[in-house]
């Protein structure tokens, strides 16, 4: 066995799988070229070798500074609650918010992560390898990722997004320096029915009320819903609606990395695409793009013009559910995936939650897993009360 890092082009994983079950769309070829197109993390792709031909590979990506995409920059998501945890639910003792993490997070540079975007760790493997095989591969990776971050000269490494399963392969290779920490759930919203009547059905009574209550208003307000498939379904007209919700949350606008994306989609994901726009006098005032994988629609991004649309609206709720739904549903689609945060809102909505996890080194950063755990903590406690984990 030995471990590579390789180009896309010489692994041919069209039919790979996720080692410990559902195969999301965020490991498929298409959407692997899509975060080769991408600005701010170069990525890289390492394969395990096992008797001359690969057998597993995992998406790796790199930090050379600060000002990578937060959720994917392990220097910079520590200590920041913008990428989880929660300090107001920690004792004041552990109140991490008073450290000044600034030159310890310099220092964790240059890093590299194993992980993918979406929120997902992305790696797949041959399906012809039994579990005994897929285990003994997956438990080598937190030694390959660290002899790369080696030979990069990496000062920090870690792997991202991981479910509970596969870290429970990785454990007996993990070190006192590895720190494990919780970094939110990813919100699933399941429905066994083939119908928006089976959906709805399938809620508590108060639940059920409170969505009929919000699709019956949007249906009797100004904003319709446009749903388009297929390679054309991305436009221009969605820029400025998803620059809007970046800076909403005072996050950078990307504009230039929004319309990388979008291409980049447009051109190897275009099959998979399924676009729901919110359209007042013909403009959009909302969008939810997706990407339809087997029975599953995940969630990719979103925008909203907070100028036009006001709380009685309940755009955002339409859109991104119940339009989904309604559409999805009679077509085969019985899960949406709906990404991490805002856990009461998709719980009021009928989501159950699986936790994503990270395994981070830090080996010369004592102040930065101190904040790590403190992080942990937060989270695991904001995952208690608002998903019931």
């Amino acid at each position: 066995m030995k471990w590579e890092l390789v180009d896309l082009s010489e692994v041919d994983f069209e039919r790979w799988v996720d080692p410990v079950g559902h195969t999301p769309v965020w490991s498929a070829p298409g959407f692997r070229r899509v975060t080769e197109a991408l600005p701010q993390h170069p990525v890289l792709h390492l394969a395990a070798i096992r008797d001359g031909r690969p057998a597993l590979l995992a998406p790796l990506l790199r930090s050379e500074k600060p000002g990578g995409l937060l959720f994917y920059d392990l220097p910079a998501m520590i200590g920041n609650e913008g990428a989880f945890g929660d300090h107001k639910r920690l004792p004041e003792s552990e109140q991490y918010q008073d450290l000044d993490l600034t030159e310890d997070r310099l220092a964790a540079y240059p890093s590299i992560v194993l992980g993918t975007h979406g929120a997902h760790h992305g790696i797949t493997l041959d399906p012809l390898l039994d579990k005994d095989e897929r285990i003994a591969l997956c438990r080598e990776l937190p030694g390959a990722v660290a002899e790369v971050a080696d030979s990069l000269g990496c000062a920090s490494h870690g792997l991202l997004y991981l479910t509970e399963g596969l870290l429970d392969w990785m454990r007996p290779a993990l070190t006192p320096e590895h720190e494990i920490a919780v970094l939110g759930a990813e919100s699933v919203l399941e429905c066994e029915g083939s119908t928006w009547e089976d959906y709805v059905n399938g809620l508590s009574s108060r639940r059920r009320t409170r969505v009929l209550h919000e699709r019956r208003s949007y249906l009797a307000g100004p904003d319709r819903s446009t749903i388009t498939t297929g390679p054309d379904a991305i436009g221009v007209d969605l820029v400025e609606l998803r620059c809007a919700l970046r800076t909403r949350y005072g996050l950078p606008d990307q504009r230039d990395r929004t319309i990388a994306e979008f291409e980049a989609l447009s051109r190897w994901c275009g099959e998979d695409l399924m676009v729901i726009r919110s359209l007042r006098e013909d403009e959009p005032v909302g969008f939810v793009i997706c990407l339809r994988r087997n029975d599953t629609l995940y969630a990719r991004t979103a925008g909203f013009d907070y100028d036009r649309l006001g709380p009685k609206d309940f755009c955002y709720f339409n859109v991104v559910y119940y339009d989904a739904l309604e559409w999805g549903l009679p077509r085969g689609v019985r899960r949406l995936e709906l990404g991490l945060a805002s856990y009461p809102a998709k719980r009021t909505r009928g989501c159950h939650f699986e936790p994503r996890l990270g395994v981070v080194h830090l080996p010369d950063h004592e102040r930065l897993r101190t904040a790590l755990r403190w992080q942990d903590r937060g989270e695991r406690l904001r995952l208690t009360e608002e998903c019931g984990l």
